[in-house]
């Protein structure tokens, strides 16, 4: 361990937690990468990046992960934590830990409460006035039922007071007393707040300061004032007039600059001398729950959802019906308070699931109690303005422990992004009736990465506030209204933050005189004429609303921008799916395994405990299916036993279409949700599939009577394909040793293959960096090294998988040539992987090699990333016929023979004709 010591205090001596912390603030990322271990002591990047790993993992360093990746002396965290409460962990990313130093310094205190602006803005107007009115500030009475957040503002009023006064806590002191607490006890209550001298009272052995002697020089909070008796009252007004008191039992004069704020549930006037209400003379009322605006609630929900993920240090998932249902139900007596205290519950129920089935923390709607969940059974009556806000939350909600602040750099000018491939199209001389399908993959891209960079954040309007007007915001509300309306889809959650955006820079361009009036766009209003014709009504919209004029292009940009932003082709399309299953968690867990195979949350679940009865399953289904229903019908997956019963009951008390499909499991699961997904068929279309789906199901237990293999592919068979088979044999080590046969085959050979061995073998997949096009799944290689992906990758092995599914969302965001790297870095034993990599790739520029494929040039690159370090190691490789194949392709042999020079002077070796064959293989390959 003397190197890996050397190295630590290399580190420490080098990252000073005060550089750091200034680093972070200025928008630096400073830390120490194994490149700069290696340059200082000499060692290979693989030795140095084990070694600091190592430290990381016994507690000595501080993972970051980056580009590099970096790492900093657990010391740092540390004071980060005493300072900032920075989480102590071991790997972070440069946002989680600028967020939580940034998060420290918001000017405004207040602005740390939901509704600032809104809800509590004159509330918080008052609260302002009456901290900085001189000399010492104005006594407050802060009116409200329990639970609305009382002490929380006069906490910020306090905070405020710190910032405006340039004092610290020590000299502007927060005192809380809640008069509760003593109020049978008239006697010891005046003690805790004047303090008492010795022999006081019987009991008083000492002299005691009060509260009040504590809060000298800041303020005093007294919650539940009403608590206080008469003669307590009447000693905090002499106390508010004459800055004077007296501790009990003692007749001389004490002296306290205090400022009182005072806090009740009760109607003063009534519980209150009128002496004391008469010093008081800022009175500010706190709205409850049920009186905040519903976009209001939702973020206060979210707020209380990403306090428990920071605890949790974990994502959780929210329903959309549980947003619904939180937002609509009307916390009587409990208000905000016991809002938080039902999130904590349902967090810590959905955190007990995740322990149990390890696959994400999930808040179903199923977990609500019955009095919340019923509230959505009168959804279609509540008011219109209120369900078109909740309409945009149609699918789950993600929050994340750092989701807190917006980073957007993208372009927010979809047209742009449009002008300028339309531009680029013509130049090639791509023809017109193939332009609208380049375009609407450029809108794809346009709205995920608008996805993507509001994915922290949902429905937060207030981080939307700050990139766009809210008057824009308001009208894109109703904009959306109106679409959903006339087409009657759902939208994504998305769509507004997108939308938005378009219609501030089209209002930019309007005022700028830089519109487009390219005419190629009207193909759209032949091939989606329902959205081209709302397009034209909100084109009108707009130029009302903002007094501009819309140029004609925009319909089409805006019907591109309907139809590619839509969650499901119709609201009459889309067909429901719930799984019941006896026992406490069955259900849940093949719905999310489902779930998350396809990349959805569209199978809800109902679990059925041996303590709950049969009724109360219904009432649960009954709501669910009261709150998911789209118009098509429900689909249920159910077990066993009075189960399979349900459908009839159903559809008699509520007028939905059910059908009942028996004997679930997950298998048969998956191809229902796909069917559902992707089908679009009637509902008795569905339920007829289900029998075939059983039927395949069976089949593959049959079939894996065969001896199991998985093909890893790449255009030579003689290098990437070693490199997935390396890949595969440490990943199905693990589990499936001596069950699984890695077969290398080369791209040229592999249908022929795959055919030849299907009588031998049940080919599970195939791996590689190019998808050979065969009808079993294909693992890109980059991917396989990605947790989610080896998740889908072990249920296939399980049998949980058949036919072609969709994986999940490639995260990484790395180029070919850094994935080539990462990927020789693990296999290679002779080389430097960055090293070589720089080399191939002015190997490739040189030879001008350049496939409309990347996945072509990362197969070239591992090919020859591997024939170095073959080369190095002198294993020699033949390829067949080669004379025959020198002579076919003789003009690029000698250009790739000419090409490879500077390589071989560089590592000192001589690179055979075989090798180069298997290049020239590569570049010829059919693309």
């Amino acid at each position: 361990m003397s190197q890996a010591n050397d190295i630590l205090d290399f580190i420490k001596r080098n990252c000073k937690v005060e550089v750091f912390i200034k680093g972070l603030k200025d928008g630096k990322n400073l830390g120490i990468t194994a490149l700069e271990i290696q340059n200082e002591y000499g060692i290979l990047r693989n030795n140095a990046s084990s070694i600091l790993n190592l430290l990381c993992k016994n507690g000595k360093l501080v993972k970051i992960n980056s580009r590099p990746v970096t790492f900093i002396d657990k010391e740092i965290l540390n004071e980060m934590n005493k300072k900032y409460n920075v989480p102590i962990k071991n790997i972070y990313t440069f946002n989680e830990l600028r967020e939580y130093i940034l998060n420290t310094s918001i000017n405004d205190p207040f602005e740390m409460l939901l509704g600032y602006n809104s809800s509590l803005l004159s509330q918080v107007r008052q609260a302002k006035a009456a901290i900085v009115y001189p000399p010492k500030g104005l006594h407050t009475l802060l009116l409200g039922e329990s639970g609305v957040g009382k002490t929380t503002f006069a906490q910020a009023m306090h905070a405020y007071g710190l910032l405006m006064n340039n004092k610290e806590n020590k000299d502007y002191p927060f005192v809380t007393f809640n008069c509760a607490d003593y109020f049978n006890n008239p006697q010891l209550l005046l003690s805790q707040l004047f303090g008492h001298v010795k022999g006081a009272f019987t009991g008083a052995d000492t002299d005691k300061i009060g509260l009040v002697e504590k809060a000298n020089g800041g303020i005093l909070f007294l919650d539940e004032v009403h608590r206080l008796p008469p003669d307590g009252q009447e000693m905090l007004f002499y106390l508010m007039d004459k800055g004077e008191y007296n501790r009990l039992g003692d007749g001389s004069k004490r002296k306290s600059n205090v400022l009182i704020i005072a806090a009740t549930t009760e109607d003063p006037s009534t519980t209150l001398l009128n002496t004391f209400i008469r010093r008081v003379p800022v009175n500010i009322i706190l709205p409850r729950y049920k009186d905040k605006p519903i976009a209001e609630k939702i973020e206060l929900i979210e707020q209380f959802f990403r306090f428990e993920a920071i605890n949790l240090q974990q994502e959780i998932l929210i329903a959309p019906e549980v947003l619904k249902a939180l937002a609509l139900f009307d916390f009587i007596g409990g208000n905000i308070g016991q809002l938080r205290s039902e999130i904590k519950l349902l967090c810590a129920n959905a955190f007990l699931q995740y322990l149990q089935n390890n696959q994400r923390i999930y808040v179903g709607y199923q977990m609500l109690n019955k009095e919340i969940r019923d509230v959505l059974l009168n959804y279609l009556k509540l008011d219109k303005s209120i369900t078109s806000y909740l309409n945009m939350f149609s699918e789950d909600i993600v929050i994340r422990p750092n989701s807190k602040n917006i980073e957007y750099e993208e372009t927010n000018d979809i047209y742009e992004i449009i002008t300028k491939k339309l531009d680029s199209l013509k130049q090639k001389g791509v023809a017109l009736e193939n332009i609208t399908d380049v375009l609407k993959t450029d809108i794809d891209n346009y709205l995920c990465s608008v996805s993507k960079h509001f994915n922290n954040t949902n429905s937060n309007l207030n981080n939307l506030y700050k990139l766009v007007s809210k008057d824009i915001v308001l009208a894109t509300m109703q904009f959306i209204e109106y679409a959903r309306e006339k087409l009657q889809v759902n939208f994504s959650n998305h769509f507004l933050f997108s939308l938005s955006l378009h219609i501030q820079e089209l209002i930019k361009r309007v005022e700028e005189n830089n519109v487009s009036s390219n005419q190629h766009l009207f193909k759209i209003k032949k091939e989606h004429p329902e959205e081209f014709s709302v397009a034209n009504d909100l084109v009108k919209k707009i130029s009302n609303k903002f007094g501009i004029i819309v140029p004609e292009s925009e319909k089409g940009f805006l019907a591109l921008l309907l139809f590619h932003s839509r969650v499901e082709i119709s609201d009459n399309n889309k067909i429901g799916i719930i799984i019941i299953c006896h026992g406490d968690s069955t259900a849940t867990s093949i719905a999310n395994t489902c779930n998350m195979l396809l990349n959805t949350n569209m199978m809800k679940a109902i679990d059925m405990p041996l303590s709950q009865s049969i009724d109360e399953t219904y009432k649960k289904l009954k709501s669910m299916a009261l709150a998911i229903n789209k118009g098509k019908g429900i689909i249920i997956l159910a077990d066993m036993g009075s189960l399979l019963d349900f459908d009839k009951k159903l559809t008699s008390e509520t007028g939905i279409k059910t059908k009942v499909v028996k004997n679930v499991s997950t298998p048969i699961a998956l191809e229902m949700l796909r069917h559902v997904l992707y089908d679009m068929e009637d509902i008795d279309n569905v339920y007829e599939q289900a029998k075939f789906v059983e039927d395949n199901c069976n089949k593959i237990v049959v079939a894996k009577k065969k001896e199991l293999a998985i093909l890893s592919v790449c255009a030579t068979g003689k290098g990437s394909s070693i490199i997935a088979k390396n890949i595969l044999e440490e990943l199905i080590d693990k589990y499936y040793a001596d069950k699984i046969k890695i077969i290398p085959v080369d791209l040229e050979n592999a249908k022929d293959v795959f055919k030849k061995m299907q009588d031998r073998y049940y080919i599970l997949a195939v791996v590689g960096t190019i998808d050979p096009i065969l009808p079993i799944p294909f693992f890109p290689i980059n991917q396989l090294m990605q947790s989610e992906i080896q998740q889908v990758f072990f249920h296939l092995l399980d049998g949980n998988i058949n036919g072609i599914f969709m994986l999940p969302e490639n995260k990484a965001n790395y180029t070919i040539f850094e994935t080539a790297k990462d990927l020789l870095e693990k296999y290679v034993k002779f080389i430097n992987p960055k090293y070589a990599i720089t080399k191939i790739r002015k190997f490739i520029e040189k030879i001008e090699y350049n496939p409309k494929n990347e996945e072509y040039v990362l197969d070239l690159m591992i090919h020859m990333g591997c024939m170095l370090d073959r080369c190095l190691s002198k294993i020699d490789i033949k390829y067949n016929n080669l004379d025959l194949y020198k002579e076919k392709e003789k003009l690029l042999f000698d250009k790739i023979i000419i090409a490879l020079k500077d390589i071989e002077q560089d590592y000192n070796i001589k690179i055979s004709d075989d090798e180069v064959a298997y290049i020239v293989k590569i570049i010829t390959t059919k693309k």
